[in-house]
């Protein structure tokens, strides 16, 4: 099944929010809901310059990570009746969207995704 999107929102540190509807029917009029958010951010020198990154040069990230780090959000409800599906959806695009919108949108977001996705790959504890 292909990801629908069905909304990009840019966002005040200039990346790029994209929402997602994974819906699927599993049985007769019943639903699996299912919502997704997800920021694609480049592995890029800007990030990480003078952030206290020192310990770690951009070829080290980008070996471990990539040349993007993912930020994927994902949240489901299942055997939803057919009329009440877009209802659900709609509640968790909104709770979502209410919750999260300042902390992906903070200009220091980029870098401390890029790092925990690094610490992650080489299993290193979590520093902010």
């Amino acid at each position: 099944m292909e990801d629908k999107l069905i909304e990009k929102i840019r966002l005040e540190n200039g990346l790029t929010l994209e929402l997602y509807d994974l819906s699927r029917p599993v049985a007769g009029d019943r639903w699996l809901v299912s919502f997704v958010a997800r920021i694609d951010v480049a592995v890029k020198p800007e990030y990480l310059e003078n952030q206290g990154t020192e310990d770690f040069s951009l070829n080290e990230i980008k070996s471990a990570v990539g040349d993007r780090a993912t930020y994927q959000y994902k949240k489901e409800r299942n055997f939803i009746d057919e009329t009440e599906k877009d209802e659900v959806f709609k509640g968790l695009k909104d709770r979502f969207l209410s919750i999260s919108l300042g902390y992906l949108s903070n200009p220091d977001f980029p870098r401390k995704l890029i790092l925990r996705q690094y610490r992650q790959a080489l299993r290193l504890p979590y520093k902010s």
